[in-house]
């Protein structure tokens, strides 16, 4: 399994565990998973769940959900089986 989570904001991009400044503009959160077939992402911030998408039958898929420093002060994933086990979890990215 290989899950990656970036998110860019004019240019400049974060990973995990790293702080994006934002300067009040438009973040584009992108994670990109495999081996995980038929299984779910979620996007999680200070305000709960906030996107859940389903992966292929293949489970590999990119997962795009928009957000901003103002809306969100971080943003994190989960990874989930068919059957709502955990496959994987990240840090955040703090969103400034």
């Amino acid at each position: 399994m290989d899950v990656t989570l970036t998110a860019n904001a004019d240019g400049h991009v974060a990973g995990v565990g790293e702080q994006l400044t934002t300067y009040g503009g438009q973040v584009k959160v992108q994670a990109a998973v495999r081996g995980v077939p038929v299984g779910t992402v979620s996007f999680h911030t200070d305000r709960g769940k906030v996107h859940r998408a389903s992966l292929p039958g293949d489970g590999a898929g990119v997962v795009q959900w928009n957000t901003t420093a103002k809306e969100s002060m971080f943003v994190r994933i989960e990874v989930r089986h068919p059957n709502r086990d955990v496959a994987a979890l990240t840090n955040p990215i703090i969103l400034v």
